[in-house]
């Protein structure tokens, strides 16, 4: 992505890596209270690093700017720096960034970085936001009052890509999966949606994460006699089972479909769309679905030199809420921020029919896509169009059934 420029430009509200460390590192419970820190944490230079990293840096930044860069009377500063996809290095710089006078954290990429994370911000006076994570333990029993839930989520997202294409008619399915607790959580969780709706899982292969050469399990997949190949993996090994997934002839011949469980639009323009046509896929948000989402969206491409991912898009409507929460409050303590960011309305240019539950779950539309054919496509990053938009409701585990604590007694 085309950052660096614009990043130096902004350079008194961001701050790089080693500078962030530094500042931390040094002043470590010794907050400035002459300004309102907000940190980022971010896959940065990892196999997430398109669909989060500097983009998200760049969607934190637009929030600020959009909201005035200040409020409560002060300046806002922007910390973001890279967790490596370490549970342990995601804690350690949480815990110093809160030490030093950091009000709010958001991102946080993947899910054991944030489940660290939410525990790190357990018992402390902040809030966190957590938008590139597909566990829904987050908002289950290892919730917490300050921990939000905000745009993907495992379980809404299986039961778009799993029930809606089974109820198509797709009914057959062989699964793909990476070998590491996202990809056992999901193909359980996937497993069940497809029969529940009347579908069959003929069987499952597993590969490492990073495995170059998927061939082979791929047509092991498509010999099955499977109607859907299930792409049960992410980032770059996402991409590399689409790129060489057409070289099945009932894939580039679009007899076989492929559904991929975690993409972004930035996976699709990596991967070349005429290898990925008709891949279906999920998303909370898509740049091109309306005039809104457009218009934010171009904003972004100046900046950023490519479209928004739904989870970079995520982070600008999380704290583009959290700023008006914190605002009509008039506070930043963490119980009273979060009591408002239920209250009011969730409006802006990413979420649709949003609402924020006890649970710390941010209920809102999830889309079934597809890739189109080359043919199809009329602008860059023109790639996808939405089959299906299926409410909230529908989508996200109802409250009752993921046994948070903080939700015992009913009510949302």
């Amino acid at each position: 992505m085309k950052t660096r420029g614009w990043l130096a430009r902004v350079r008194p509200f961001s701050l790089g890596i080693a500078a962030a460390l530094c500042l931390v590192a040094g002043r470590a419970g010794a907050a400035d209270e002459g300004e309102f820190r907000v940190g980022l944490l971010v896959d940065l230079n990892g196999s997430y690093s398109h669909i989060t990293g500097q983009g998200s840096v760049v969607a934190a930044r637009l929030a600020i700017d959009d909201f005035g860069g200040q409020i409560l009377g002060k300046p806002i500063r922007l910390l973001y720096a890279d967790h490596e996809n370490n549970p342990a290095t995601a804690a350690r710089l949480a815990g110093e960034w809160i030490a030093g006078g950091a009000r709010v954290i958001a991102d946080v990429a993947g899910s054991p970085t944030a489940l660290a994370v939410q525990e790190v911000i357990r018992h402390r006076d902040v809030v966190a936001f957590y938008n590139s994570v597909m566990t829904p333990a987050l908002t289950g029993r290892q919730c917490a009052a300050n921990g939000i839930h905000w745009m993907y989520d495992g379980y809404a997202y299986n039961q778009v890509i799993g029930g809606e294409i089974t109820r198509l008619g797709a009914k057959r399915w062989y699964l793909l999966v990476v070998d590491n607790q996202f990809g056992h959580d999901i193909e359980r969780s996937l497993s069940a949606v497809i029969q529940a709706n009347g579908g069959t899982v003929l069987g499952s292969v597993r590969h490492a994460r990073g495995e170059e050469n998927l061939f082979a399990k791929l047509r092991q997949a498509a010999q099955s006699g499977a109607e859907v190949i299930g792409l049960v993996n992410a980032g770059t090994d996402m991409i590399a089972s689409v790129r060489q997934a057409f070289d099945l002839l009932g894939v580039s011949k679009g007899k076989t479909v492929l559904a991929a469980v975690a993409t972004a639009v930035n996976d699709v323009h990596a991967m070349q769309p005429q290898l990925a046509q008709g891949l279906r896929l999920t998303h909370s948000f898509y740049w091109n679905q309306d005039a809104d989402a457009r218009v934010w969206s171009r904003r972004f491409y100046d900046k950023a030199g490519a479209m928004p991912s739904d989870l970079q898009a995520g982070v600008y409507s999380a704290l583009t809420h959290y700023f008006k929460a914190v605002a009509a409050a008039g506070s930043d303590r963490s119980a009273a921020v979060v009591a408002k960011m239920r209250e009011i309305p969730i409006r802006d240019p990413i979420v649709r029919n949003g609402r924020l539950r006890r649970d710390g779950r941010m209920v809102h539309d999830i889309y079934l896509l597809q890739v189109k054919k080359p043919g199809e496509i009329r602008e860059p990053w023109d790639y996808l169009k939405i089959l299906r938009t299926i409410p909230g409701d529908s989508a996200f585990r109802p409250l009752e059934e993921g046994n948070c604590p903080l939700v015992a007694g009913g009510g949302n």
